[in-house]
Formats: C-alpha cells, sequence, structure tokens
C-alpha cells in the first residue's frame, strides 16, 4: 500500500501553501520548496486505499526477483537497466509500480538500497537490509543468489502449513452449509407432517431447528455482531497487548508450539547463514535478524542477547541467558564457536530444522485430518439423528 504525505508549508512573507505527494518523493518536494523560500510545518501520512485491493507479492514472488537480479548483475547488466527489464516482464501492480520507481530513483543517482527502503510493504525488510550489506561489500549477485534460495525454503514451508490446513476447513465448511440447508428447508417440512398427524416433534429436533430458524431470522444482526467482533479482534491483534497475548497463546499450545519454536529458529538460522557468510559480525547480523522475528518474544530475546554479548559473552551463553532452550540449537552454536566455523554452523542448523519441520508438518497433516473427521462425524452425527427422529415418530403413529 502506498503513502501520501499531506504537508503545509510557509514562505519568509507569511504565505502559506498545502499540497500532498507520495513519500519517495518527499525529500526531493522539500529541496524543491525551500528553494522557492518555503518551509514545511506540518505534515501528515495518509494510506492510499486504492490499491488495497492489489495483490502483495508473497515469497516465491520474491524468490524469482531475487533469482533474476543475481543472474542480471551476475552477468554485468547495470541496476538501472535489470530493473527497467524485470517491470516490463512483471504482471502484479505492486511489484510492478515499485519496481518502475526504483528504477527512476537509482537513474537518479540513488543507491538501491534507499530506494527499495521506501518500498518495505511491498519488498520484506530482511530483503532491504540485505541489499545495503551487498552494496557495501560489493557483491549483490551473490546477496540476491542468497536471497533467492532463502524465500524459496521459507515458501515451501509456509505452503506446507497452508496445505495441512485447507482440507479441514473446506470439509468443515461444507458440511456447516449442508446441514444447515438439511435442517432450514427439509426438517421442517417433515415437522408439518408429524404435527398434522398429531404427533411429537422430538426435542433434540426442536432444538436443533429453532436454533437454525433463529440464525435464519437474526441473520443481518448477527453477521453484524460477527463483524463488528472481526474488526474489534484485528485492532486488538495489532495492540501490544493484543500482540503479546497471541504470542503467548502460540507457545503454549501443546504440539504446535514445537513447530512454531522451530520455525523461529529455522528463521533464526536462514537470517544468520546468510549475514554471516556475507562478511557480517555476529552482533550486527543478530541486529538484523530480530527486525524479522514476526514473534515479538523472540525479537525481544534477540535484543538482549545482543548487550549480553556486546557485554562480553559468547553466542552459547547470551542464547542461554535468554532462554532460546533448544538444546540441539545451542549444542551446535556451541560446537561452531568452539572450531571457528559458525557461518557453515548456521547453514547445518538451517538444513537440520529445515528438514525437522517438513517432518512436523507431515505429522500434523495425519493427525489433524482424522481428528477433524471425528469432530464433523460428532457434529453431522447430531443433525442426522435429529432429522431422522421425525421419520421414525411418523412410522410410529402410522403404525
Amino acid at each position: 500500500m502506498n503513502i501520501i504525505i499531506k504537508y503545509w508549508a510557509i514562505n519568509t512573507s507569511g504565505k502559506k501553501i498545502r499540497g500532498k505527494c507520495e513519500k519517495y518523493k518527499f525529500s526531493q518536494l522539500k529541496t524543491s520548496l525551500r528553494e522557492k523560500q518555503y518551509f514545511i510545518y506540518n505534515k501528515v501520512y495518509v494510506k492510499k486505499y486504492n490499491e488495497i485491493f492489489f495483490k502483495k507479492p508473497n515469497m516465491m514472488d520474491i524468490s524469482i526477483l531475487c533469482s533474476q537480479l543475481s543472474i542480471m548483475l551476475g552477468a554485468g547488466i547495470s541496476v538501472s537497466k535489470a530493473f527497467d527489464d524485470l517491470e516490463k516482464q512483471c504482471s502484479k501492480s505492486l511489484m510492478k509500480r515499485a519496481l518502475g520507481i526504483v528504477k527512476e530513483e537509482v537513474t537518479k543517482g540513488k543507491n538501491l538500497y534507499e530506494s527499495m527502503a521506501e518500498f518495505r510493504n511491498t519488498f520484506p525488510i530482511f530483503m532491504v537490509e540485505m541489499i545495503k550489506i551487498g552494496e557495501e561489500c560489493g557483491r549483490m549477485d551473490e546477496i540476491f543468489k542468497k536471497l533467492s534460495e532463502y524465500y524459496e525454503k521459507y515458501y515451501g514451508i509456509i505452503s506446507a502449513i497452508k496445505a495441512s490446513l485447507i482440507y479441514p476447513v473446506v470439509t468443515f465448511t461444507t458440511s456447516i452449509f449442508v446441514m444447515l440447508f438439511l435442517m432450514v428447508d427439509i426438517v421442517p417440512q417433515f415437522m408439518n407432517i408429524i404435527i398434522s398427524n398429531g404427533g411429537k416433534v422430538p426435542v433434540l429436533t426442536r432444538i436443533v431447528i429453532y436454533s437454525c430458524q433463529f440464525f435464519r431470522l437474526y441473520c443481518i444482526q448477527i453477521s453484524a455482531i460477527l463483524i463488528f467482533m472481526l474488526m474489534m479482534f484485528y485492532k486488538f491483534r495489532k495492540s501490544y497487548s493484543g500482540i503479546r497475548m497471541l504470542e503467548n497463546i502460540k507457545v503454549k499450545i501443546p504440539y504446535f508450539n514445537k513447530i512454531y519454536n522451530d520455525l523461529m529458529i529455522f528463521k533464526i538460522c536462514s537470517s544468520m547463514a546468510i549475514l554471516i557468510k556475507s562478511g557480517v559480525n555476529i552482533v550486527r547480523a543478530l541486529k538484523i535478524t530480530s527486525k524479522l522475528m514476526e514473534n515479538k518474544i523472540m525479537s525481544r530475546k534477540i535484543e538482549e542477547s545482543i548487550k549480553y554479548i556486546e557485554g562480553g559473552e559468547n553466542l552459547y551463553e547470551a542464547f542461554s541467558r535468554t532462554k532460546i532452550n533448544d538444546k540441539l540449537f545451542l549444542s551446535l552454536i556451541s560446537t561452531g564457536e568452539e572450531t571457528g566455523d559458525m557461518d557453515n554452523m548456521f547453514l547445518k542448523l538451517e538444513q537440520l530444522f529445515g528438514n525437522k519441520l517438513d517432518r512436523c508438518l507431515k505429522k500434523m497433516s495425519k493427525f489433524v485430518e482424522p481428528v477433524i473427521i471425528i469432530f464433523l462425524s460428532l457434529f453431522v452425527g447430531v443433525f442426522i439423528i435429529s432429522a431422522l427422529m421425525p421419520i421414525f415418530t411418523i412410522m410410529d403413529s402410522t403404525l
């Protein structure tokens, strides 16, 4: 989503003007206004909502982009020419627009890091920070190659998690709609037949039908309440207390907390492997890695680790004191420090935890599917029994 800045400026004579411009052009606008003796005294950031429905690039899109940039820059093509070619090929509106603007900024003399930093909503923070490192060490093609591999692995893990949830969600949703249709449109006809024959409607059938009729009569109000609750939950989820609560839930759910913890450690290992291999020192690598963590608790632990390292402790001791308690992770970190081969050790840890995640996700999908089927069987069973009971009542009344 693009950011627009509304500004108010005044000159030495007291004349005021106002206007708006896109965020990436704001520094250029300030220079232009200063030349005209105007000085900005107020500004407001506004989100440009007409782009809200444009599809944001996923991790695979970013991986492909990095792979293409690695090949182009490795072949000696200039940055501006590479971005020009990629803009022409790109089919996604947000990315295409961002690539075009980055190309313009680079052509004007800005470095690639500063140009791409304006689009942190389009390009991941890690990618932008790694570009800065690549420009400093002059190995942009290698950096983009490593980024491509990193985002491809990360996309594979996230895709596996989503794939394991598709079957249960689709099955559950379909079953609910089928049952609601039966109870709202079909079963009431049996009720009318029973009542007309002087029979009694079973209690379970009445409860289920009245519940369905209630939802049918007040569907607008119920939908409005649900939408309001979802909006409040979304707002709460973005707040500090909401983030803390949800993160605490994630790390306490049995079995799932192991998968979530392994995913966080995988991200740490992937990030550190790339950064250290690129010549970045441990402290700076940890600072960049802490920004990548979606979990604020883990991010805070990494920041605390940095303080211990700056105080003279090694990486193993710092991670131990901040309670990053995976024994295998800490053991191999200790081995890496003893052998002085931390970059290769992080690569091995990345592979190890990547494989571990794959195994855990396969187990989870095998476990979730039968649990959902059992739950659905109980849920559907209630509806089927409540639908069949009137039929048995009619049969009894006719005998």
